[in-house]
């Protein structure tokens, strides 16, 4: 679909009207999301599942940020770990432009975290967003040292893809990804019918939310998730009904919801 349709279909019809969508992004990520549903027309209902917490022990990452000038390569992987490194740098005194690292972003979102709270040029973005597709499409020079800060629920496949590439890569723990808490009633509103659809951007968004919600009711909502490791990590948990869109972006995933709901009232 054009995008100029798309926008006169959003202004002229509210292709989410009257729909309440659950948003569980973490609490200081959520407004991004809320307010594209507004736009649309349907009403966010926060349910914060995850939270990000600082390491109980920070020097094995401010060791490596100490010597930040012997890595090539800086990769970001998500806005989070931008943020958690660039409090570390502040923390320690430190300034990214003095190490001489060129920084790589796993999509948009991220490479905007890293210019506001890293004041830093993004050297890198792949066409297609995601960890490994970063690992996949960074330009390499052997030999190559790869700084790769993530959460301590992030797997070991972007590292991996960047070894079989003849990188070097320090993986270090930035950040932890814990249960978030607070937002709506979720399981009571589901229950009486009061949520129309799920949004998820992420693996570990699903796993808590299972976990701060275990009703069965909900894996039978239409679950709209951000790409394929969010949807395969929904289907393992047992949503029936999952909405992936043609890209991995949030207005994406939210286009694919409204068709989602068209499609369904176009059945009736």
């Amino acid at each position: 679909m054009h995008p100029l349709t798309r926008v006169i279909q959003v202004i002229d019809a509210k292709l989410l009207a009257g729909k309440r969508i659950a948003v569980t992004r973490a609490r200081h990520q959520a407004q991004p999301l809320a307010a594209l549903i507004r736009e649309y027309g349907g009403a966010p209902v926060l349910y914060p599942c995850i939270a990000i917490a600082p390491l109980a022990d920070q020097q094995p990452l401010d060791n490596c940020l100490l010597r930040l000038a012997e890595f090539d390569w800086l990769l970001l992987t998500s806005g989070n770990a931008a943020r958690a490194i660039a409090e570390r740098l502040a923390e320690l005194g430190l300034r990214l432009a003095d190490a001489d690292v060129r920084v790589a972003a796993a999509g948009p979102a991220t490479a905007a975290e890293a210019r506001r709270g890293l004041s830093c040029a993004v050297d890198h973005v792949p066409a297609a967003y995601g960890a490994s597709q970063l690992a996949r499409s960074l330009p390499l020079s052997a030999p190559c040292r790869i700084l790769l800060p993530q959460s301590d629920l992030a797997g070991a496949a972007a590292a991996e893809i960047l070894r079989s590439r003849g990188a070097q890569v320090r993986s270090i723990i930035a950040y932890r990804t814990v249960t978030g808490a607070g937002g709506a009633p979720l399981a009571a509103m589901i229950g009486r019918g009061g949520i129309d659809a799920l949004t998820f951007t992420s693996p570990s968004a699903v796993a808590f939310f299972r976990r701060r919600c275990p009703a069965p009711a909900a894996l039978q909502l239409p679950a709209a998730c951000i790409g394929p490791a969010t949807t395969e990590a929904a289907r393992e948990q047992g949503f029936a009904r999952l909405i992936a869109p043609s890209r991995p972006a949030i207005r994406a995933m939210i286009d694919a919801l409204a068709d989602h709901f068209a499609a369904s009232t176009a059945a009736r």
